[in-house]
């Protein structure tokens, strides 16, 4: 758009997207809460959030406003990897109950090792491939 004639627009779109997504953050942790309390597990707390992102995404993409609300949803890496992803982590390890863990460490740590073998093979070949053509 024309960001050059209405600097003070940029600023307020980047505040109704921070909004935004404290009230999406919001609405994850509640629909979390409301499916545990109505034992409700076969959509768990994680694929919830990633519904709820979808649609607010769709949403955004539909809707063609003159500042844009995709341009209030910049994704930003470094927050994501500072921010959001340790209480992810954390809290999936926290969960975690230890005795199947451990019962089960030979195969985890078969799969952890294979896997990353795998991906990392397979990914070295297609960017060898993508240099090639």
């Amino acid at each position: 758009g024309d960001s050059q004639s209405h600097p003070g627009k940029e600023q307020q779109a980047a505040g109704v997207g921070i909004l935004l997504q404290i009230m999406m953050l919001v609405l994850s942790f509640v629909l979390g809460h409301v499916l545990r309390r109505h034992r409700f597990y076969y959509l768990p707390e994680a694929s919830a959030s990633l519904l709820i992102g979808l649609i607010v995404g769709a949403l955004a993409n539909i809707s063609n406003t003159e500042t844009s609300i995709r341009a209030w949803f910049n994704f930003h890496e470094e927050f994501f990897f500072l921010f959001l992803l340790p209480p992810i982590i954390f809290q999936s390890g926290f969960s975690l109950s230890p005795k199947p863990f451990f019962s089960n460490f030979g195969a985890i740590v078969t799969f952890a090792l294979l896997g990353t073998f795998i991906a990392s093979v397979v990914t070295g070949v297609l960017v060898y491939l993508g240099g090639l053509i």
